[in-house]
Formats: structure tokens, sequence, C-alpha cells
């Protein structure tokens, strides 16, 4: 068997299961949202990496972190062939992205990272950006057999808010490899 051929099979069977995931939570959205058909869950793209690179001529009510979307996804993609990942979209403005990736014995689902617009150009902002991305990675755990959900290095001030959608907080060790990180149990 040809390496890439089983590499590809790999991808693609893993994007279906993620177009599973956004799909399940696209139909969620109706029983939480009135504007749900504005709504659109995608895979991290071109056209998303294109629009994240708009968010750093926004005016900002916080720094943007110094890094690049599309290094960051590209990088992720060829490592993760597992991996969780969602642009979210509202009327064609891009609102969040995220990624993030199973644990390898796919017990837990990390969420890695949740970046929202800024608000200045978010029609969702941050109040919905978060709880979408964890209705995603949730259903997206659940189709792989995980049994939890983290956030891994959440923001000092997010802990709280992140607490307030029934996660628990784990302080970091001060290991290297044991970062602080939030989980919930996954039913």
């Amino acid at each position: 068997m040809n390496i890439h051929y089983g590499l590809r099979e790999t991808h693609e069977r893993y994007e279906q299961l993620r177009s599973i995931a956004r799909e399940v939570t696209q139909e969620s959205l109706s029983d939480l949202y009135q504007d749900h058909a504005n709504i659109r869950l995608l895979g991290i793209d071109a056209e998303a990496i294109s629009a994240s690179e708009a968010w750093c001529d926004m005016a900002c009510s916080r720094p943007r972190a110094e890094w690049s979307w599309q290094e960051a996804s590209a990088e992720y993609r060829k490592r993760y062939p597992k991996r969780f990942e969602l642009s979210i979209w509202h009327q064609g403005h891009l609102c969040g992205l995220s990624y993030g990736r199973p644990s390898f014995g796919k017990s837990r689902m990390r969420i890695e990272l949740i970046e929202g617009a800024p608000r200045s150009g978010n029609p969702l902002g941050p109040r919905r950006v978060v709880p979408i991305t964890i209705m995603n990675a949730t259903a997206y755990a659940g189709i792989l057999g995980a049994k939890e959900l983290r956030i891994m290095r959440p923001a000092q001030p997010l802990i709280g808010y992140y607490e307030s959608l029934d996660f628990t907080y784990v302080p970091s060790t001060g290991a290297q490899h044991f970062p602080d990180y939030l989980y919930k149990v996954i039913r």
C-alpha cells in the first residue's frame, strides 16, 4: 500500500467526521438562536485564512496574537489528520476560528485555540463564538468516542467564563508538558 494513499484516506475519513459534527451542530443552532439560518460552520480553508488576515486591520479592543492562522493551520493539518477545526461565519463575515485534536487514545478532545473576530467586525460576538465552538468540539469528540473535552492554556481573564459553562479549571503543575486547562466530562 502506498503510504501517501493511506495518509490521504485518513485525512478524507476524518474530514467526513468533522463535516458530520458541523452538520449536527448546525442543526442544534436552530434551537438556540433566532438568526441560526445566517450562521455557517465550516472547516478552516483558504477563504477563512484570508478573512482572518483582515482581523489585524480592524480596530481591536484587545491586542491580537502575533502569529499567522495560515502557518498554524497548515502545520496543524499536516501533523494531526484527526484534528478538530472550525470556522464560524455569519452572513459572510468570519466570526471565529478554532482548532484542537484528540488525545492519542481518543479519550479526550483538546481545544488548543479559540479566536474570535474583533468585536467591531463580529456580529456573533464572543458570547456565541465560544459556545458554538464548544458544541462543535463536543459533537466531534462524541463521534470519536471521547469522554472529556478540554480547553488548553485558557487566557486568565476567561477562566471564570469557561467555568460558567460547566468547565473545571486545572492549574499547571509547572512542568513543560502539563499546562493549565479546563475540562468537562462529555455524557
